[in-house]
């Protein structure tokens, strides 16, 4: 399967809007409320691309379309330590998962961060999403013993990873 990895393009929404939408409901189903999950729709996930101008994004794309995406940037809770990345978010089609695409997006928004002048990078994780937790250890994030909780029809619970850049 050949890969090409880019940062993504303003024209690149739609695709990545799809992508997002898919990647929630085959990630989630089982991990969230199926409430909460009804509630997503398509046409909000372009709505969210189109305003971000899919900045600090790159896109993992097989055959011409969009599989895959990563989003990085700064730290979005502002209680944590200076000088800390985020990576905002990953999704990745499952057709497509246990290729290694999901480890490259990774490495490209980590090289980014790098570039950008972040010592340390962290994301949150829902604490059930177990494929999730492995992936990321795999990857040199540890967890923080922090957590967060919201409520999504029920309440769930995510954990902040971080990694040294």
């Amino acid at each position: 399967m050949k890969v090409l990895l880019r940062k993504a393009l303003p024209e690149d929404f739609q695709e990545i809007a799809f992508v997002h939408y898919k990647a929630w409901l085959e990630t989630y189903h089982g991990l969230l409320p199926k409430s909460f999950l009804d509630k997503r729709s398509l046409e909000s996930s372009i709505t969210i691309f189109k305003n971000n101008h899919c900045a600090n994004t790159v896109v993992a794309i097989v055959d011409n379309k969009v599989v895959g995406f990563c989003g990085w940037g700064s730290l979005r809770e502002n209680s944590f330590q200076e000088n800390l990345g985020e990576i905002q978010g990953i999704y990745l089609l499952d057709a497509y998962q246990k290729n290694k695409i999901g480890r490259k997006m990774i490495e490209f928004a980590l090289e980014q961060l790098v570039t950008e002048k972040y010592s340390k990078v962290g994301l949150w994780v829902l604490s059930t999403n177990e494929n999730a937790i492995n992936f990321y250890k795999k990857m040199g994030f540890s967890d923080t013993g922090i957590f967060k909780e919201e409520n999504l029809g029920e309440v769930v619970t995510e954990i902040f990873f971080t990694k040294e850049l």
